[in-house]
């Protein structure tokens, strides 16, 4: 039995119009045409569901990666399962988990946090610059979402 909460999904990127059926099926639209109530922001494909199993959208997040269409996904918790921003592009091996608070707000651990305060008390300063490198997460712009 799944947990259902809310997530939200934004997709850009170049689909090829052949793919543009499997696309829409993936994303839960009827057609072409339905396709363009997903369009919100008119630059993105946005989905955004109130209760979608674990937040995520499993069918079009493999979709979407199959495709070569990157998409940042935003994801409530509940329970066990902390909010999260997963996002994915092409070059990626796969997606990039971040957990956020249930503002929306990027998480650290506390583990990374001690590596690099204990870097800087030894004065080990590139040690505490690869540490915060390395968990320090920008999340990549989206081009617009188009059909070619």
């Amino acid at each position: 039995m799944s947990e259902y909460f809310w997530g939200r999904i934004e997709i850009g990127g170049d689909l090829p119009r052949q793919e543009l059926s499997r696309f829409c099926r993936a994303l839960g639209a009827g057609s072409e045409i339905d396709l363009l109530r997903f369009k919100e922001d008119g630059r993105h494909v946005i989905r955004e569901e109130g209760e979608a199993p674990y937040g995520q959208f499993e069918e079009l997040e493999t979709t979407c990666r199959e495709l070569g269409l990157p998409y940042i996904r935003r994801s409530d918790g509940k329970y066990e399962f902390s909010p999260e921003i997963v996002f994915w592009q092409p070059g990626m091996l796969g997606p990039h988990t971040v957990i956020t608070d249930h503002d929306g707000k990027m998480q650290v651990s506390m583990d990374d946090a001690r590596a690099i305060r204990d870097a800087l008390v030894a004065n080990d300063i590139p040690s505490a610059c690869f540490v915060a490198d390395r968990i320090v997460v920008d999340l990549p712009s989206l081009p617009p979402f188009r059909v070619v």
